[in-house]
């Protein structure tokens, strides 16, 4: 086998220099001298025979070779920094310190097992639990400052392993005089042209996603308008008459300002809430934990239809 000397600090000066464009900017982001960085880029030239980048006009851009270079770089250090962060959550496992991030905005029900669920056999386990976002807890899970997050599902990041613990129907929240508040309940074709808020698109693409679809194949597009960080900033805005969001009835009852509240006529339209862990960390105790959370949610999720308790037609 060829001997080859590819450091990895070189490696993330290459993948600085095509982010930032410019050895001077990729030094500033690194907090290193562009001298630094320029000897970096030169030593990875020397490794692979050939040049990674070229100048245009002022920026240095990838050569065909860099091209075919710089995902084989990006996968690289992404693996090296996975396998420090599995070392470092490791290691906090051995120390018996189980950290957990959770969203705030979960259900009651569900943040009460959150906040009191314990290791079973395990007294002495130091839990740390952590209240945030779904977007951070996730952030955390995969930079393994937590072993174990509790948030909104779905979530795209292929590192991520969840798994399905409560599951609420949507309601619309309508401004007060709203045209449809006359209406007992909102069916989705009621929405084509209204102008809608999404509930923090950026950071839930996943939720955001499967409704736009959900409407989508039902015939209906949805026309949004704004874009909320949290529930209250969505419900904020509803009374201001920008739009109707979409929710689930406990997220919409922590606003009391004036707005109405309909259910909505399609159950198949569902906010889903769940625990995630990252898919190599793969500890004993982490995915313990995980089928401990799943039992004492059991009585929140609706049992299957049996024999006897399947709806006459």
């Amino acid at each position: 086998m060829r001997r080859f000397n590819v450091r990895m600090d070189a490696q993330i000066a290459t993948l600085a220099v095509a982010e930032r464009g410019t050895f001077a900017a990729a030094g500033s982001y690194l907090g290193v001298t562009t001298s630094a960085v320029r000897k970096q880029i030169e030593h990875i030239d020397h490794e692979l025979g050939t040049r990674v980048f070229r100048s245009f006009g002022k920026r240095m851009v990838p050569t065909a070779a860099g091209d075919i270079y710089l995902p084989e770089a990006r996968e690289s250090v992404r693996h090296a920094r996975l396998g420090v962060d599995r070392v470092h959550a490791f290691i906090k496992m051995q120390t018996n310190d189980l950290r957990i991030g959770y969203s705030s905005h979960l259900n009651t029900k569900l943040l009460e097992v959150v906040r009191r669920i314990q290791p079973e056999g395990n007294a002495a386990m130091s839990i740390t639990r952590e209240s945030l976002m779904t977007h951070q807890a996730v952030t955390g899970v995969l930079g393994g400052e937590f072993h174990v997050g509790f948030g909104i599902l779905p979530i795209l990041e292929r590192d991520i392993s969840s798994r399905l613990l409560l599951e609420e129907p949507l309601v619309a929240c309508l401004p007060a005089g709203h045209r449809l508040v006359t209406k007992a309940t909102i069916h989705p074709e009621d929405l084509e042209n209204e102008p809608v808020v999404s509930l923090s698109k950026r950071g839930l693409p996943g939720r955001h996603q499967e409704i736009v679809t959900h409407f989508e194949s039902l015939g209906v597009a949805l026309k949004f308008v704004a874009d909320a960080y949290c529930v209250n900033e969505a419900l904020w805005l509803v009374t201001q008459g920008t739009g109707i969001s979409l929710m689930t009835r406990f997220s919409a009852s922590s606003y009391r300002y004036e707005l109405a509240i309909r259910p909505f006529s399609d159950r198949l339209l569902t906010v889903k809430s769940g625990v995630f862990t990252r898919r190599d960390h793969d500890q004993k105790l982490v995915q313990d934990f995980v089928d401990q959370a799943w039992n004492e949610t059991h009585a929140l999720r609706p049992r299957p239809l049996g024999p006897s308790r399947r709806p006459s037609i």
